[in-house]
């Protein structure tokens, strides 16, 4: 076992509360294992920067409460979705009701703070010089060049990576995300770190109930699976890798169940 992979394990053992020198050695291997990783680039997202560049922009003199800032400027939207592009080369597509705040003077100088609310695609520009550093009032984001999705408005605060890595913070806990990953605060203030469902993991069971394997794949992938009942008890044994649909399908064989995605988050076994 590396160095990184012995670092990664204290950390979850004690609930990710690290001290400065481990979290830059992290966020420093985090950086190696992606820095090859060749770039993907979805219609989707490419469709959502075809909305207009332009927004209105508000310039005030007054101080922020949470930041400090005294030079800002505000983009941020009505009823409909925009789509600004800073001047770092950065684009952000905000959802509606949203907002973005940065400050004129201190934006791209040794770093790029901005303060956020709302829900909002970041396509960040990539500088490793210069960290991107989003506060979203309750939690913080750390960037240097990636694409994901924050949504700081709804009751689950959530962050969800498609390219390159994120550090969050919240309350003294540090997070980290690759892509294919989702971070999670609840309503109850848990925090909860998923896996999309096209991320391919190792699974090894032991003798252990249909039931438990079923849980342990809603817990690792933020999915609710339905199933017949009387295969409940049956035993499953072995070790499987794959995306969320292969280690279903593999499980599943033996009793013959096929697969029907009822939306993100259900799917069902018959």
């Amino acid at each position: 076992m590396n160095q990184f992979e012995k670092d990664w394990n204290r950390v979850k053992k004690e609930n990710r509360r690290i001290d400065e020198k481990t979290d830059r050695r992290l966020w420093q291997n985090i950086e190696h294992m992606t820095s090859g990783r060749k770039k993907k680039r979805m219609l989707y997202w490419a469709a959502a920067v075809l909305f207009p560049l332009l927004g209105l922009m508000f310039l005030y003199q007054t101080a922020s409460p949470h930041t400090g800032f005294k030079n800002r400027i505000v983009l941020k939207t009505g009823n409909e979705i925009k789509t600004y592009r800073l001047s770092d080369g950065s684009i952000i597509t905000m959802q509606p009701y949203s907002k973005l705040i940065m400050d004129t003077n201190h934006f791209g100088k040794i770093e790029r703070p901005v303060e956020f609310e709302g829900k909002a695609f970041f396509n960040i520009a990539k500088d490793k010089s210069r960290p991107f550093r989003i506060d979203a009032h309750g939690f913080k984001v750390q960037v240097l060049g990636t694409q994901f999705f924050l949504d700081q408005k709804s009751a689950d605060k959530r962050v969800s990576l498609k390219e390159g890595k994120v550090k969050i913070e919240r309350r003294g806990r540090i997070t980290y995300l690759l892509p294919d990953e989702t971070w999670v605060s609840d309503v109850s203030n848990t925090e909860h770190h998923y896996y999309g469902h096209s991320k391919v993991m190792t699974f090894a069971f032991n003798g252990e109930h249909y039931e438990k394997v079923i849980r342990r794949l809603e817990e690792t992938y933020h999915v609710h699976i339905q199933y017949p009942d009387r295969y409940r008890k049956e035993k499953i044994q072995g070790s499987f890798t794959g995306n969320l649909k292969e280690v279903i399908t593999i499980v599943s064989y033996p009793f013959n169940l096929k697969t029907t995605a009822i939306s993100d988050q259900q799917i069902v076994l018959k």
